[in-house]
């Protein structure tokens, strides 16, 4: 018989822990949202920002709201994908950067709009292809960093809402013998719906 392979069994584990969250908070008044962000990211790497530039994301989340002023958080940022001639000999290459988003934030509700700030672990994947005739070359990893950003929630009725916000993301790695920074500045409008 075949062992259950490590997406199945880390599936189980966010299923159950899922489930012990909803038994913990039974009863409680718990508002759960999705929402669907877009915007603009920076690269803080000069040498990459020069090559592949700044680019657009996309960030599907959905956030469950524990009490008056605390929640949290999960999100998928996306979307980041360049083409662009690198190198001396100005080889075709690709940079993509993709992660997941696990936060908490903290806010505080007025009549029609809620400020918070929110902090968090990111689990990152950053991959570079260059199509050399000579060497074909390809970095293909995953770094656990850190990511914060803040912004206001503007609440249309008691069902959607629109919210901007800025993020910042740490995410300096070293694939081989060189530091590169793949963090930077985001930039996010987001809808969404509260259930």
């Amino acid at each position: 018989m075949k062992s259950s392979s490590p997406f199945s069994r880390r599936f189980q584990l966010r299923a159950l822990m899922l489930a012990c969250l909803f038994l913990f908070f039974k009863g409680e008044a718990i508002n759960l949202s999705f929402g669907f962000g877009a915007g603009w990211r920076k690269l803080n790497d000069r040498y990459l920002r020069e090559v592949y530039g700044d680019g657009y994301v996309f960030i599907p989340q959905a956030q469950l709201q524990l009490s008056r002023f605390v929640s949290i958080e999960i999100a998928y940022e996306g979307g980041y994908e360049k083409r662009a001639a690198i190198g001396i000999y100005q080889e075709p290459s690709t940079l993509k950067i993709a992660g997941w988003e696990f936060s908490g934030l903290c806010h505080y509700s007025f009549r029609g709009f809620r400020p918070f700030a929110k902090f968090g672990l990111g689990y990152y994947g950053y991959r570079q292809d260059i199509d050399s005739p000579h060497v074909p070359w390809r970095v293909n990893h995953h770094h656990f960093s850190f990511q914060a950003g803040t912004g206001v929630c503007f609440l249309f009725g008691s069902k959607f809402y629109f919210q901007p916000e800025i993020k910042f993301v740490w995410l300096k790695v070293k694939p081989f013998n060189q530091q590169v920074d793949l963090g930077g500045w985001r930039y996010i409008i987001s809808l969404g719906y509260r259930l």
